[in-house]
């Protein structure tokens, strides 16, 4: 075979690779989903109280309808209530329960899409500061969480350039 057939050989297989390479970047810039949840019912006693017996079936219900998502990386806001409401899910699929920084989400956002690229991510956080995950995640709107509202479930489709997808559920 002459060499005219090996350059062009070599040509196609130059451009798979970087046709690869540029949607893996495109793909790598995001998670493929982020869920954020608030923590379950949590009890009036003290500075970080616990969950309630109704915040612990709460928490086991978030693990069986989440222990199918393929979830790659759990993290909570440090305080009582978030670590008790990821432990059954954290325990089912035996991932370690990670601290994000309460004082840098958008930082922490930021650090997440390089360093977890392609994971499912679920965040538990505090009723007053879902909104600004979800704005750090590209949602444009306020969301408002009642005090009384323990069964919100947000998942984050990110799209790229174009933004996210933002599904609102309740379990």
């Amino acid at each position: 075979m002459d060499q005219r057939f090996w350059i062009s050989r070599f040509r196609l297989v130059a451009i798979s690779f970087s046709v690869f390479l540029a949607a893996s970047v495109q793909f790598a810039e995001a998670q493929q989903a982020i869920f954020v949840v608030r923590h379950a019912e949590q009890s009036l006693e003290g500075e970080d109280p616990p969950l309630t017996e109704a915040g612990r079936r709460r928490a086991t219900a978030l693990a069986t309808l989440l222990k199918d998502a393929a979830i790659t990386e759990i993290y909570e806001s440090g305080i009582r209530r978030t670590m008790e409401t990821a432990k059954p899910l954290a325990d089912t699929l035996n991932l370690e329960i990670k601290t994000y920084p309460r004082t840098d989400i958008g930082g922490f956002v930021g650090g997440l899409r390089s360093q977890h690229a392609q994971d499912r991510v679920l965040i538990v956080s505090q009723s007053l500061r879902i909104s600004r995950w979800l704005k750090a995640f590209g949602h444009p709107a306020d969301i408002t969480i009642a005090p009384t509202d323990y069964d919100n479930l947000f998942v984050i489709i990110p799209k790229g350039d174009a933004g996210s997808l933002l599904l609102r559920l309740h379990f």
